[in-house]
């Protein structure tokens, strides 16, 4: 449910693809799934429906680089990195607060050729950022 170090990533045909081999915050949500539109529309009100989801980013990434045959069917469930969602003892989830601070990282290795999108969301809605989305910083070598 909740990934950290060790953890191998598989793909739909049970191929490890990734695999996190360093984490300094322990804690990445699987199950709260990608802000959309329509989360946006029942969590914090029909005006704020368009307002930075990560799966219509996508769906742009997608849309703009025809080169990789790609559709919207090809965008999967997400990770989210440094987020917080706990469950409850009732089996709900619930949002709190995240818990990693400025410097934590996480460090992948891919096991094999793989593209990965990114959505920093930018949620202004949300209380988890205290409202106050930060940058990211993204390295990626051979």
């Amino acid at each position: 449910m909740y990934l950290t170090a060790g953890t191998v990533l598989l793909s739909n045909e049970g191929n490890p693809m990734l695999e996190i081999v360093a984490d300094t915050c322990g804690r990445h949500d699987t199950l709260g799934g990608a802000c959309a539109t329509e989360s946006n529309t029942v969590r914090y009100a029909l005006q704020k429906r368009c307002m930075h989801a990560c799966r219509d980013s996508w769906l742009l990434a997608v849309a703009e680089h025809e080169e990789f045959g790609m559709s919207k069917r090809d965008i999967t469930h997400n990770i989210n990195f440094f987020m917080n969602v706990p469950v409850t003892p009732e089996g709900c989830l619930r949002f709190a607060d995240g818990i990693s601070d400025a410097g934590k990282y996480v460090e992948l290795t891919a096991k094999m050729d793989v593209l990965v999108l990114i959505s920093n969301c930018p949620q202004l809605n949300n209380p988890c950022n205290a409202y106050n989305p930060t940058p990211i910083e993204i390295l990626i070598w051979n």
